[in-house]
C-alpha cells in the first residue's frame, strides 16, 4: 500500500508523524535531513500508519448526515436544539430553544446552517481571542472561518489563524482549547513537548477537551 505524506521542515532534531483527522499523513522533519531518509523512516512506521489509517476511515464512516427535517438535532455551543421547519418566509434562527427555518429555504438548509454556524462562531472567536492572548501574551492575531474538512484548526505561515465553522457546535471549553492549539503554533510550530506545556499552561485540562474532540467529532457534521 503506497503511503502518501506532506514534508513540513523546521529547526528541529528529530523526525516526527502525524496523521491528521482527513486521514492525511504530515511528516515534520529538520531542515536537512534527506528525502531518502525520511522515506526510510516512514516505512519503519508503515504498520504503525495503517493502523492508524483504518481508525479514521471508521471515524469517517460514523458520521451520519442530516436530512434537515422537524425534530432533527443540532448542536450550539455543546447543546443540542430541535429544528422545526415552518411555514412563515423566515431564515434560519434560534428561538426560544428551537432552530426555526421557513419551509420555502429547506432544500438549501445545509447551506442556511453553515452561514449561521459561521456568523456566530466568528463572533464567538472574537470574543474568546480577547480573553485567550492575554493569558498567552501575544498581540491577537487575524483569523478566518472556513471549511476545513476534517480538521478544527489551523495556522498559517504568515500567521494567519483559520477555525473549521463545525466548531460552534463543540461545549466553549472545547473551542478554547481549539484557539489555543492555534495560538501556541504562532510560538511553537510542532507538536513538541514543549508546545503541549504551553497549551497546558493556558487551558490545563486540554487532555479532557482533546478527549472530547475525539469521542464527539463526528457529531460535529452536518
Amino acid at each position: 500500500m503506497l503511503i502518501d505524506y506532506e514534508i513540513v521542515r523546521s529547526n528541529r532534531s528529530s523526525i516526527g508523524i502525524t496523521v491528521e483527522r482527513d486521514g492525511s499523513i504530515v511528516v515534520n522533519a529538520p531542515q536537512d535531513l534527506e528525502a531518502d531518509e525520511i522515506e526510510k523512516h516512514v516505512y519503519k512506521k508503515r504498520l504503525w500508519l495503517w493502523e492508524k489509517l483504518a481508525i479514521k476511515k471508521e471515524y469517517q464512516e460514523k458520521i451520519i448526515k442530516k436530512s434537515f427535517i422537524s425534530g432533527e438535532s443540532f448542536y450550539y455551543l455543546g447543546r443540542s436544539y430541535r429544528l422545526e421547519i415552518i411555514d412563515e418566509d423566515i431564515g434560519l434562527k434560534l428561538k426560544k430553544g428551537w432552530f426555526v427555518l421557513g419551509k420555502k429555504y429547506q432544500t438549501k438548509a445545509n447551506e442556511h446552517f453553515k452561514n449561521w454556524y459561521s456568523e456566530h462562531l466568528r463572533a464567538k472567536i472574537k470574543e474568546r481571542l480577547s480573553l485567550l492572548t492575554k493569558k498567552l501574551n501575544i498581540e491577537i492575531p487575524a483569523f478566518r472561518i472556513m471549511e476545513l474538512g476534517f480538521r478544527w484548526g489551523s495556522c498559517t505561515k504568515e500567521g494567519v489563524l483559520n477555525f473549521n465553522w463545525k466548531i460552534v457546535m463543540a461545549p466553549i471549553g472545547v473551542i478554547d482549547y481549539i484557539i489555543v492549539h492555534e495560538l501556541v503554533h504562532l510560538k511553537i510550530h510542532t507538536h513538541s513537548d514543549l508546545f503541549y506545556k504551553e497549551v497546558q499552561r493556558t487551558i490545563p485540562s486540554y487532555l479532557e477537551k482533546k478527549k472530547w474532540l475525539k469521542d464527539n467529532g463526528q457529531d460535529l457534521f452536518i
